[in-house]
């Protein structure tokens, strides 16, 4: 009986260990695949992460940008994505979002169902985040 909770619980502990460790590599929970820019630059391809706060993206090579709070986030009117930009990118038929963080701005191209899941994200900004703001 003992032997088979101490069983139970080591199990349970890789469990968790596995869940964390390949969970943050994006092996459980995989990234978007998606494109952005800073104003004035061209378009880099990279991958899209959110988590419970916080939105990261990964360019080539594993260069980063972001972190971004979730809460800081202001997305803007989404259009689409051109077809001189959509060639740039490799891929067509992408939503193009501006985003402002703060005094930095960026532009991100995703398909239409990342950027619905981003838009939501961002919107369901727990309570007390601008808690003035109508």
């Amino acid at each position: 009986m003992i032997l088979a909770a101490c069983a139970a619980l080591v199990i349970v502990g890789l469990g968790l260990f596995a869940f964390r460790t390949f969970g943050e590599q994006g092996a459980i929970v995989p990234p978007m695949r998606a494109a952005y820019r800073m104003p004035g630059q061209a378009w880099r391809r990279g991958t899209l992460r959110f988590t419970g706060d916080r939105l990261t993206l990964k360019g080539p090579g594993g260069l980063s940008a972001g972190p971004w709070i979730r809460g800081n986030l202001d997305l803007g009117v989404a259009s689409g994505v051109g077809e001189d930009d959509g060639r740039a990118i490799g891929r067509q038929g992408l939503i193009a979002v501006p985003v402002s963080y703060g005094t930095s701005a960026f532009e991100l191209a995703l398909d239409e169902q990342h950027y619905t899941a981003l838009r939501a994200w961002v919107e369901a900004v727990p309570p007390g985040w601008n808690t003035y703001v109508a």
